[in-house]
């Protein structure tokens, strides 16, 4: 009985450094937050995330706020912070955040995030700021809106006499559409005062911005409703600056309701339909932001920080610029290099589109960008 019990506790001792030799060679996990599963935009990051974890070897978990991203407030903000809580009791070295960072309740957030950085794991911010992590990974959003500006003013015929309406998505809720706007004033040379604390525009200081008209992001049709106000105020504009482009397709739509010709609407994202609208004459410019390859380099960064500890700094992910008409001192992208840098297809109708599209949608981008095997061309500007 005695060897039966010695070759009993034998067997189990085994089975226990077998099981535990498994853990060990378990590859590091990750997670990957995203406020919207069904947006492109999203569903590229997720994508380039998924294909350079394969690659080097992360088992990347993926959440999202909400699939139809217009879960907002508060409950985004439960939502998010159950997700970070679930990573972190489930081992996670590392966690990619790309959560709406101004919300109310977002301070929930930044208290889960900084309490899973006090257990040694990484974070990263994914397209915007969230409070409490180490590093950003962002497009300059003032270089772009610098970018349209200066190349609205050198493309415009009598740029002092333009004529201008700005549709904006909420300032206090999202700050890189605040970044946008001062960028277009800038680089377009408007004489409006902002205040960057507050993040608040005076756009009436100068004559030329003939409407500022607020719509909510996630909508076309609220950006069409803007786009008739800007244009019940007075002549047409010459110069339309949308700060993302389904706000773009809204504005567009409103333009051609109204039978109106030599408006120029110009805008920031690059979805690949909003790119192939510059060249098919609905757009004027159109900044492209390149989601995957954010994603890509927040895996990088994991691999980095699993390596010897080295913790990312903030870094600024380079866009393409496509345009309809080059104009000569304004760098702008080739028409071959803007398609092949843009990003999935924005449903202009998306608001109304069913879960079941969006996850379709959604999981084709991702397994698009995972099988390519074609690098993105990136053009990265340099603007003062």
């Amino acid at each position: 009985m005695a060897c039966l019990y010695r070759y009993s506790f034998l067997a189990i001792f085994g089975l226990l450094a077998s099981a535990s030799a498994q853990v060990d060679d378990a590859p590091p996990m990750a997670c990957l937050i995203v406020r919207s599963g069904g947006n492109p935009y999203f569903a590229s990051m997720t994508g380039g995330a998924e294909a350079r974890a394969a690659e080097l070897g992360i088992d990347l978990q993926t959440y999202v706020t909400s699939e139809s991203g217009t879960v907002g407030g508060v409950a985004a903000a439960e939502i998010n912070v159950g997700h970070i809580q679930k990573c972190v009791e489930d081992g996670a070295r590392a966690l990619l955040l790309s959560i709406a960072a101004d919300d109310p309740g977002s301070d929930r957030e930044t208290v889960a995030i900084e309490a899973a950085r006090e257990q040694g794991i990484l974070a990263v911010a994914l397209d915007a700021f969230v409070g409490g992590v180490d590093a950003v990974f962002e497009t300059n959003n003032t270089a772009a809106g610098v970018a349209v500006g200066t190349y609205a003013h050198a493309s415009v015929p009598n740029p002092d006499d333009a004529r201008i309406a700005i549709l904006h998505c909420s300032f206090a809720d999202i700050p890189n559409i605040y970044d946008r706007v001062v960028g277009f004033v800038s680089g377009f040379g408007l004489n409006v005062q902002y205040s960057n604390p507050t993040r608040e525009v005076d756009f009436s200081t100068d004559v030329r911005v003939t409407s500022a008209q607020q719509y909510k992001c996630s909508s076309s049709d609220s950006a069409k409703t803007a786009m008739l106000a800007a244009l019940q105020s007075g002549d047409a504009p010459t110069v339309v600056f949308v700060t993302n482009e389904l706000g773009g397709f809204g504005a567009l739509e409103a333009v051609q309701e109204e039978g109106l010709e030599g408006v120029r609407i110009m805008t920031v994202d690059g979805s690949c339909n909003g790119v192939a609208e510059v060249y098919d004459g609905g757009f004027d410019a159109n900044i492209i932001q390149q989601p995957a390859l954010m994603g890509k380099l927040g895996v990088d960064s994991i691999t980095a920080f699993l390596d010897d500890g080295t913790t990312p700094g903030d870094t600024e992910i380079p866009f393409a610029f496509a345009v309809a008409e080059p104009v000569a001192g304004v760098e702008t992208s080739s028409k071959e290099e803007a398609m092949e840098s843009c990003w999935g297809s924005v449903d202009v109708g998306a608001e109304a589109t069913s879960s079941a599209g969006r996850f379709i949608r959604g999981a084709w981008t991702r397994l698009a960008t995972l099988i390519s095997g074609a690098p993105l061309l990136v053009v990265a500007l340099s603007l003062i």
